[in-house]
Order: structure tokens, then sequence, then C-alpha cells
């Protein structure tokens, strides 16, 4: 396009925002606009005719483009923080309010000061270069207002360039005197802006007024609400355009694009319904994982074990959740509603009944039924261990030896597969035919419960195994454990067999189980804790505690214990029995830390 061209059709603007807007578009438009002074002429003829009234011509600080941002750009409230298309309450300032009235009183009070008599008498030069408040209405009226921030910065640089004196005092008066000799121009500037200014914001707010009041009339003439009509971005466009432009919406204007309007309306309406859906389907999933959580740890008690959970996704599939988590449930009622609890508990119910049947039938258990009360059911034995077919061929196919003690009925309950990605466990459902007996856990457990002189039948063989304690002993490594951290050490060994101790054999500290998992955990906490010398050796303390009484066994950090146990008790992996956690002196390192 020719220059002549561009220019004849930039005449026709009604300010510099325009030019400014179109410079901003592209780099070819800002090399032309911008970055030529062979086209200022341009940004002057639009400043001369500008709407409502001439923009007047500015310092030498400013060019043409940045003179048209710092009179139109959008701007940030100094108090409020929030954006404001208002021009500036201080030109010469800079002061950038909002038209809410707290924000302008908070301002006034926090950010500007008045130059009182005593002041001028004190630092009398001070008044003649230093920026001020150009407005003379209202309060402002027959005073002389700065900022703060100016002022006291003004005055520690006087303070300073006295006490260092020569040079330094010499550049500050020259300083001084140029933006002395500046003000009188600047002042008379600013005033014309302030004088600009005041028109423009008038005939920009009384714009707005009746822009909005026609948009009201035109979505109610059509029984839509103002926010459907101004989101349409047929008429937002034209509605945003003509406030920027200090012109008027016509319902000629809004004729243009009726048509295209309501379509839009139609879709926006589609558009927030979908997302209201999502947003209600979002909350619902979120409530079903806080009741899953509610009912998995608010069930367990000191006396009686949590009763087996299935896994979230599991408890997704539940008949009452399901149908909860319906998009189309909108209205129904919560899961803790008093009926929807009860029928929650009864699908769960069925749910474990189910499980206790598949896995006793994994045991060689099918259909099993007793009138006995002294016979535990097959999945409550202590016998009751088992392994995931697919877990064990990923363990076998990456050439990954496990040395756990299998799942308990609660554990294969609840277990999900971890090679699994998170979609793949979404669409998963849990059935007990991939579960097969840990056999080698099972072996040695009624090993051990026969030299206890029960079986794991017996309704009083937990009772039997907890009152045992620690005094079952490998025999291939000597390790002293409970019945419990038999079905894990069993797999330490390839020929694996216990004895059971006298009842006055010299005490060990109890395994605390599930410590190994907590402190080989990937947290912070857990990394914490490994760092803790809180740490002794099983094997070392039974060694001492045979030889000397009352001997004192070392403390490790946790990565320290691993590596003792492995080169001096030839232990690869480290398991609950093999070390005990001195509380006190955990406790004194949480002290200290605090």
């Amino acid at each position: 396009m020719p220059l002549e061209l561009l220019a004849e059709i930039l005449s026709y603007a009604q300010s510099t925002r325009e030019i400014l807007s179109l410079a901003r578009t592209s780099k070819h438009f800002c090399n032309i606009l911008v970055n030529n002074k062979s086209t200022n002429f341009i940004w002057r003829q639009v400043r001369a005719q500008a709407y409502p009234n001439r923009i007047p011509d500015f310092t030498a600080n400013f060019t043409e483009a940045s003179f048209a941002a710092f009179l139109f750009d959008s701007k940030i409230c100094e108090v409020c923080q929030k954006k404001t298309r208002d021009v500036y309450h201080s030109f010469a300032l800079r002061g950038a309010i909002c038209d809410k009235p707290t924000c302008l009183f908070t301002w006034q009070q926090q950010v500007l000061y008045w130059i009182t008599p005593t002041d001028e008498v004190e630092y009398p030069e001070f008044s003649h270069w230093i920026p001020r408040l150009e407005r003379g209405d209202g309060m402002y009226a027959g005073k002389v207002y700065v900022r703060k921030s100016d002022w006291q910065a003004a005055i520690n640089e006087h303070k300073k360039v006295h006490l260092l004196g020569g040079a330094a005092l010499e550049a500050y008066i020259k300083k001084t005197q140029a933006l002395a000799d500046a003000l009188p121009a600047q002042i008379e500037f600013y005033k014309m802006l302030r004088e600009w200014g005041r028109t423009y914001e008038i005939i920009r707010k009384h714009i707005h007024k009746t822009n909005n009041e026609l948009a009201q009339l035109l979505a109610k003439e059509n029984g839509w609400s103002i926010l459907d009509l101004l989101h349409a971005p047929s008429y937002s466009a034209i509605h945003n355009t003509k406030n920027r432009s200090l012109a008027s919406v016509t319902r000629v204007d809004f004729d243009a694009v009726k048509g295209r309007v309501k379509e839009e309306i139609v879709e926006n309406k589609e558009r927030e319904a979908r997302r209201e859906r999502e947003h209600d389907l979002k909350d619902r999933l979120e409530k079903v994982k806080a009741t899953w959580t509610d009912l998995k740890d608010g069930c367990s008690t000191q006396d009686a074990p949590p009763p087996p959970m299935p896994h979230v996704q599991e408890f997704r599939q539940l008949p009452v959740v399901k149908i909860y988590q319906k998009p189309e449930a909108t209205g129904s009622k919560n899961l803790t509603d008093p009926f929807v609890k009860s029928v929650l508990a009864e699908n769960l119910d069925q749910w474990r009944n189910a499980a206790r049947a598949g896995l006793a039938t994994v045991l060689g258990f099918p259909g099993w039924k007793t009138m006995s009360k002294k016979k535990l059911h097959p999945v409550d034995r202590l016998t009751a261990r088992f392994r995931c077919q697919r877990c064990d061929r990923v363990a076998t196919e990456n050439k990954t030896v496990l040395l756990d003690g299998g799942m308990g009925f609660a554990e294969a309950c609840e277990h999900v597969c971890g090679h699994l990605k998170k979609k793949q466990r979404g669409k998963n459902r849990w059935s007990a035919e991939r579960f097969v007996p840990d056999q080698r856990a099972i072996d040695a457990v009624s090993q051990v419960l026969e030299l206890c002189g029960t079986s794991s039948a017996d309704v009083d063989s937990v009772r039997v195994a907890e009152e045992v304690g620690d005094r079952v002993e490998c025999q291939s490594c000597h390790c002293i454990m409970d019945v419990r951290s038999v079905a894990r050490h069993c797999k330490r060994h390839d020929d694996c067999s216990f004895t059971l101790l006298p009842a006055d054999a010299p005490g060990l500290r109890p395994v605390e189980h599930g410590l190994t998992k907590k402190l080989m955990a990937s947290s912070s906490e857990a990394a914490r804790l490994r760092d803790l010398k809180a740490f002794g050796c099983r094997h070392c303390e039974r060694s001492a505690a045979e030889a000397v009484a009352g001997h004192q066994n070392k403390m490790f950090s946790f990565n320290g214990l691993r590596s003792h146990v492995k080169e001096k008790h030839s232990i690869a992996r480290i398991a609950d029995e093999d070390f005990y956690q001195q509380k006190d002196a955990a406790a004194a390192a949480d002290a200290g830390t605090k």
C-alpha cells in the first residue's frame, strides 16, 4: 500500500489510539508508523483533529507513539491493582487510579504529600524542580502536592550530597537547576493534558453509559440477559470498538449482526450448560473419592481390623456409586444421605462376599461353608496369602526378584497392578481369577503355626500367634521375628525352616511392621527420617544380648544400616525384622529440628 494512501485512510482516525493499535499489529506497520520520522505528520494531523478535542503537543521526552501509549493504554490502579481504562488522575505524577472513590481516597492519603509552609522554609530549593500535582480543584486548591516517595528521596539525596560536598554538590546543583528550568514548561504541558483528559473522560463515560443502556434495551426486547448479549462475540466486538472510539452503538449496527448474535447466544448457553455438567461431574467424582477415603480410614479401630475395601476405581463400579456418577444424575441425593449410605453399605457387603468366595476358591475352598464357630473362613486365616499373576509375569519379564510376603485378603481386595498406566487402571476390573496362592508363604506360616500348637483353621490361631510374639527363629540366618514376618522372610532363603524359642529367651525389641515401607517412600518426610541416627540392627542386638547384659547397640542412619546388614549379615534386601527404630533418639532429633 502506498504511504500516501495509508496516510489518507488514517486521516479519518478520531485519535492517535487507532494509529497506535495499527502499529502494534505487525512489524511492517510498526516500521512504517513508529520507526519512521517521515510519517510523524500522520500522528500530528490526527492529534490536531482528535475527538472530542485537540490533543496537546508533547514535550521532548516523548515520541508520537510513546505519547499515544501514555494517554490511551490501560493502566493498573495503584491501590487495588486492577486494570483501568481511566486516564491518569495526575499526568505529572503518573497517578493511575480507577473510578472507585475508595481507591482515590486511599491514594490521596497514602501517596500524596502536601508541601507545607514549614517545608518551603526548610527546603526552599525543592519546590523549584520536584514534580508536582497539576490539579488545582477541590481539595488540591491553593496547595502543592508531590509524591511522598519523591519528597523523601529528595530529602535523602539533599542530605547526602551536602555531606559529600565538592564535586557531588556541584553535580547536584547542576542537575536540579536543569530540572527547575524545565519545570514551568512541564507544569503548563500537564495542565493542558489535564484539561484534555477531563473532557475526554466526560465524553468516554457518557458514551459507555449510552451504549450500555442500549445494550440493556436490546437484550430486554429479545428476551436475553445483558450478559448474554455482551458475551456474544459479534455484538461485543461492535460494543467494545464503539466504546474505544467514543462512538454510539446504533440499532442499525445491531440489526446487521442480529441473526448471528442469536446463534452465538444459543451456542454460549449450550457451552455454559456443558461446562456446568462437566463441573458437576468432576465434583461428584471428587466426592466419591472422598467417601471412599472416609470409609477406608474411618472403619479402623484398635479392637477390630478395618473391613476390606476395594480400590477406588473398583469402588466407582458399585451400583449406587455408578448411578451417582452419571452426568444425568444432577440433583440426586448425596452419598452422605442416610438411605444412600445404607444402600452403599449393602453394595460393599455384596462385593466383599463375592471377593471372599472368589479368593476362597483360589485357595482351594470352592463354595466353602461351615456351621462351626471354631473354624475361620479360608481368607481370614494367617495362611491366606495371594499373588497377582500379572504382576509376577511382569516381574519375570523384567528379571526382578520379588521378596515380599504376598498379599492378605484386605491387600488383595485393594490391589491394583503397579505397572499399569493411569488410564489402564481405570478400565481394569478387579477379579479373584487374577490371583494365585502364595504357596511358599502358606507353607512357612503353616509350619510356624504347627510349632505354636495350633492350625490356621483354628479360630484362636490369630490370638495364639500374637501371644507367641517375637520368638520365631529362622534356622538359616537365626533372625528373630514374629509370625506375621514369616510369610515375607521365607522368600529370603531357598530352603527355609523355623524353630520356636522358649518363652524365657532374651527379649528383643518387637518388630515394627510397615517401617521399611515408610522409610523407603519417595517423600521429603521419609528422606528426613532416613537421615536420623535412630536405627539399630536386631541381629547385632541379639548377639550383644546373649553376650553382655545391658549392652548398648550402635545406632545408624537408615542408609547406613542397609550398608551394615548387607556387609556384615549378607542381607541384600532389608526388612522389618532386621532392624528397629529407637523412639527416644528419633524424638530427640525431631525436637532438635524445631
